[in-house]
């Protein structure tokens, strides 16, 4: 019965994963890590506080650790708590991995010391989009809010994507159409189906 239970969870994660895949209106099933100090920092520091780009002008909003990391590092899509003092860097397929694991581990194990006191681990991921990419599709992104039943957006580094959260698969179909409109790449994009009473300025996460 477990091993009939475990080749069920495994086809349906096999679906699921194929549906993301090849179906550009699949809803994103990305599941969250619990708070600490790793994934407040990394919160803070990548825009999660102004998912809208709201503060995000080039005369007034100040360089975040991702953005200095960005600067330092060519191909930097972001980084995220995996687990525990773990953290994923991902990397376009241009960027120096050595490199950017020994800028990263500079920047961040002295701002997690007490709770990472051995340090922390590096996993490299490849992405497609670089932070800047992803910032920019965002703040590109808000003009597709005036489309009823869409709930805002954010950036999904753990995706490598722009994760727009609508009402339904019919709206999810509206925006993909209007996406060439504000010069987002359709495969930069996944959806998630937002709550009725959700808006992204009261919720908004980057995983």
């Amino acid at each position: 019965m477990f091993r009939q239970r475990m080749m069920t969870m495994v086809l349906v994660l096999a679906a699921l994963t194929a549906a993301c895949e090849s179906d550009p209106l699949a809803f994103e099933t990305l599941d969250q890590i619990a708070d600490d100090e790793l994934q407040a920092v990394l919160d803070a520091e990548s825009g999660a506080r102004d998912p809208r780009g709201d503060r995000d002008h080039v005369d007034r909003r100040p360089g975040t650790l991702f953005d200095q990391l960005a600067e330092q590092i060519p191909g930097f899509g972001g980084i995220y708590r995996s687990s525990p003092c773990v953290i994923a860097l991902v990397l376009t397929a241009d960027a120096d991995a050595e490199s950017a694991e020994r800028i990263v581990r500079a920047a961040i194990e002295p701002i997690v010391a007490r709770h990472c006191a051995d340090g922390i681990r590096i996993d490299i991921v490849r992405g497609q989009f670089t932070y800047i990419e992803l910032r920019r599709f965002l703040l590109a992104s808000r003009p597709l809010n005036n489309i009823e039943g869409v709930a805002g957006a954010y950036i999904s580094f753990k995706a490598n994507r722009l994760v727009i959260l609508v009402a339904s698969r019919e709206v999810a179909g509206k925006v993909v159409l209007a996406l060439p409109r504000v010069g987002i790449p359709e495969r930069a994009v996944i959806f998630r189906r937002a709550r009725t009473d959700e808006r992204v300025h009261d919720t908004a996460t980057t995983d």
